[in-house]
């Protein structure tokens, strides 16, 4: 599967109470392009999208908080999943879209085969961790099963690389800032 493909089949388990990040670059423009507005894009900042939901994770507990981030992302943040792991935040899900490539800079390969990512996921201090190809005939389940689940979650899919030529998000970062304050 591609990634927006599964970003949009994220819309059946998702409501407007949910607070979605979303990494920079193309993970952003796809989540924006198919789902609930306004969330948190982050533009120009690689390497945080978990810090930045484990903080609203913890600030905002009645809510779901959903992290979207490529592999190239959670690389260059990865020690934040071990942070993340130690709080445990229930209402924390962080999903792992995993294409083998920085699409957003021109398709490079990230260094995401050097890892093994089930024995990784594995180590974490979290009751439900997966890793898994995205599969058509399974998403629905698997994305069903990981974002409603009662634990801190982690699922890692691995995708098909392609990039949409999506528009990019027309909204400055303090736009941003302020539609998802106003929302939330």
């Amino acid at each position: 599967m591609k990634g927006i493909e599964v970003i949009t089949a994220m819309k059946e388990s998702i409501s407007e109470a949910d607070i979605i990040v979303s990494s920079n670059g193309n993970i952003s423009r796809e989540v924006f392009h198919r789902l609930i507005q306004p969330q948190v894009y982050l533009r120009g900042s690689m390497g945080l999208p978990i810090s930045v939901g484990l903080g609203l994770a913890l600030a905002n507990p009645e809510r779901r908080v959903i992290v979207v981030t490529g592999d190239g992302n959670f690389l260059m943040g990865l020690g934040s999943i071990v942070t993340a792991s130690f709080y445990k935040p229930t209402n924390l899900k962080i999903l792992i879209l995993d294409n083998k490539k920085y699409f957003t800079t021109g398709g490079q390969q990230t260094a995401s085969s050097a890892l093994d990512y089930s024995r990784f996921l594995e180590s974490l201090n979290c009751e439900y961790k997966n890793s898994k190809e995205a599969i058509q005939e399974d998403i629905n389940q698997d994305l069903s099963e990981f974002l409603n689940s009662k634990v801190f979650a982690v699922l890692h899919l691995r995708i098909e690389a392609s990039k949409e030529k999506l528009v990019n998000i027309p909204w400055h970062p303090e736009k941003i800032t302020q539609e998802f304050a106003e929302k939330f």
